[in-house]
């Protein structure tokens, strides 16, 4: 199956039978925006793509219903899981008014469990503030129903522990792309050859063009026709390199 979606990610969750994914790997907008009343201060960045615009959602809900939507959209994600399934659902905290918000105050507040804390770390950051620490890691929250199948000896043994160094993907069109490294861990971890895996906001398609790549089926939704395009030329990219 090879499967991508224009559409909203929650209404097109709610046509997927119930645990139906072996694996979801999905980063949704931050609502950086909303969480600061509509702008992001362009004063301390030093890189252009900091103040993320993504070109159809504007990022800018009020945040308790941004929460709201996130508990909504991990509550569908339980449900379309598979028992012994796993979510990758990378976030980060973000910092407003000298206060930092942690994607734990709304994750929660869903019906999933967090099966462990994955540090991402970046390496680097656009943020160059001289009263906060270096800001240089996100979150994968590895989410499940319960115990889920893992298959840990697939990794890459600089990849054994809960911090992941990898470089940001920064070649790429999409304002905040996956690197592919990262998408193949998780699909190494819990995935075996031939199983599904869906992004619910698929973006620039990574997650799609990895589970190509290591012959899994996948199911790709993205809002954006531009970047769902986008995630198509690189699946065709990809097949004509193959043949």
């Amino acid at each position: 199956m090879q499967n991508l979606i224009l559409g909203d990610s929650l209404s097109e969750m709610k046509k997927i039978k119930s645990d139906s994914i072996n694996t979801i790997i999905t980063s949704p907008p931050y609502n950086k925006k909303g969480l600061s009343g509509g702008k992001v201060s362009l004063g301390n960045q030093v890189w252009k793509k900091f103040n993320i615009d993504y070109s159809t959602y504007d990022d800018n809900l009020s945040e308790d219903d941004y929460q709201i939507w996130m508990i909504d959209l991990l509550n569908e994600m339980k449900r379309i899981i598979k028992p012994d399934g796993s979510i990758f659902f990378n976030h980060k905290p973000r910092r407003n008014n000298n206060k930092v918000y942690l994607p734990t105050e709304f994750i929660s507040k869903s019906n999933l469990q967090i099966y462990q804390l994955i540090i991402w770390n970046r390496l680097s950051s656009p943020n160059i503030r001289k009263d906060v620490l270096l800001p240089c890691t996100e979150h994968i929250y590895w989410l499940t129903k319960g115990k889920p199948k893992t298959y840990k000896a697939k990794l890459d043994k600089n990849f054994h522990s809960e911090v992941w160094t990898i470089n940001p993907d920064k070649g790429n069109s999409h304002p905040a792309p996956f690197p592919e490294k990262l998408v193949e861990n998780c699909i190494l971890l819990s995935t075996e050859v031939g199983d599904l895996v869906f992004d619910p906001f698929l973006g620039s398609g990574t997650t799609a063009v990895v589970s190509k790549k290591l012959d899994r089926n996948f199911i790709g939704v993205e809002l954006d026709e531009n970047y769902l395009t986008l995630s198509k030329m690189r699946l065709e990219t990809l097949n004509a390199n193959n043949l």
